[in-house]
């Protein structure tokens, strides 16, 4: 009978919507978004602005592109924090955010680094190849 009161609480623990995201938190596509935005940001900052000599105030200049982001989000640093606690909190959505994150990174750079012809360059029609040159490479 002392058991009862535990079972209980973990069977209505254990039925309980983990998919819920309480009031005041961000979705994960806005948490997602504003997480790659910041990591470009921080990316730029450590290319240029520490590098840049006319900015002597680099923490301020990182602040200001974070204030940035946030606003271009509509959003707040507190609001921000607060659902990336929440996310941390739950392994399973924090999972799917970065996640995410890391299939869109690799999809931007297999994009970034796809040859493409250059439409300056063309061949040029009146050229042809040499029949009595053999190729380097053989097929």
């Amino acid at each position: 009978m002392k058991r009862l009161p535990l079972f209980l609480f973990l069977l209505v623990a254990a039925c309980s919507n983990r998919d819920d995201i309480p009031s005041g938190i961000l979705p994960p596509d806005s948490v997602r978004g504003i997480l790659k935005d910041m990591i470009i940001a921080e990316h730029y900052s450590e290319q240029y602005i520490k590098k840049d000599s006319l900015r002597p105030d680099k923490k301020a200049s990182r602040q200001e592109l974070l204030d940035a982001i946030f606003k271009l989000h509509h959003t707040t640093r507190e609001e921000f924090k607060k659902s990336l606690s929440f996310y941390e909190s739950r392994p399973d959505m924090n999972k799917i955010i970065f996640d995410s994150l890391a299939v869109e990174a690799n999809r931007r750079k297999t994009e970034l680094y796809q040859s493409r012809p250059d439409p300056k360059l063309k061949p040029d029609p009146k050229l042809k190849p040499d029949p009595k040159l053999k190729p380097v490479h053989p097929k």
